[in-house]
């Protein structure tokens, strides 16, 4: 069976732009961290666009899946945590094959959070948890409790992640064992909207009351990236000069919700500029 694997990945492994090879084999049933097969094999190229694509196989009774992935793809998926798995293939998978250390390296990044990456995916979380408590504060007003409930089920998990990663840790698949060691308040909000004892209708209503105070506290945190380009001038900031920012573009689609959130609350300060058109002004904004 070694021998059969080795010729997947075999013609990877001889090529130069293959920087690491990682085998992870299922530990239960239908394993979801290797896409329900027996073995998966994670091929990480030298690439400057994001790549990514799967192929399967049979060898004899087992299943083998085999990705290829380039290191661009793969940095995004840690750094956005667009892939969550991608972390327990890394921490957990056996290296078959590395060059000049990639696989080392890459896990000591792992677990050594760069301020960068943490700050990104605080803010990232934040922006989440922001949409759908609003949302679902909005749907719940409208007495829609089912998908109320939807929605403040995934602010939750926003917050939940806020916390982990707080603590300097990347969020894993197992999220609710993790936040239960490092955040108990938000673990017991959790468990009141899934399983307490009230109607459902008071479930949301207790938890909405116990989340607006959680999410204030998440403030700093959260925004912390946002503010820092902010005090990069002295100017206000028009909306289009932040959306055209670097380091706020993977928050673009919810940067609008932020701003809001900021100066209802008086963290930003939205102040008027003239324009050519008779009675119309811009909007810019400034940390208060």
């Amino acid at each position: 069976m070694e021998y059969a694997t080795r010729t997947i990945y075999s013609e990877y492994a001889a090529l130069k732009t293959t920087l690491g090879i990682i085998e992870v084999k299922k530990k239960r049933p239908r394993d979801p961290l290797t896409d329900q097969s027996d073995r998966l094999l994670i091929v990480i190229e030298a690439k400057n666009e994001p790549f990514w694509t799967v192929k399967h196989y049979h060898i004899g009774q087992e299943k083998i899946v085999l990705h290829v992935v380039s290191d661009s793809m793969m940095d995004r998926w840690i750094v956005m945590n667009e892939n969550r798995r991608a972390i327990h293939w890394i921490e957990d998978g056996m290296v078959l094959f590395e060059r000049n250390e990639f696989l080392l390296e890459l896990r000591q990044r792992l677990r050594n959070f760069s301020n960068e990456d943490q700050r990104l995916q605080l803010s990232l979380a934040f922006a989440k948890l922001l949409r759908r408590f609003e949302d679902g504060r909005s749907l719940f007003l409208q007495g829609e409790y089912q998908d109320a409930f939807t929605q403040i089920h995934h602010a939750l998990t926003h917050l939940a992640r806020l916390s982990i990663l707080e603590a300097g840790i990347h969020p894993e698949i197992i999220l609710w064992k993790q936040v239960r060691k490092l955040d108990l308040e938000v673990y017991k909000l959790h468990e009141e909207l899934v399983s307490g004892g009230e109607e459902l209708e008071q479930r949301i209503h207790l938890v909405i009351i116990g989340m607006e105070h959680l999410i204030q506290s998440k403030v700093l945190p959260g925004t912390l990236l946002l503010l820092q380009v902010m005090q990069q001038q002295e100017e206000p900031w028009s909306f289009s000069e932040l959306m055209e920012q670097p380091d706020l573009q993977e928050l673009r689609v919810d940067l609008g919700s932020i701003i809001s959130f900021l100066v209802r609350k008086g963290y930003v300060r939205a102040v008027t500029r003239p324009t050519k058109g008779v009675g119309v002004e811009a909007i810019a904004y400034e940390i208060s």
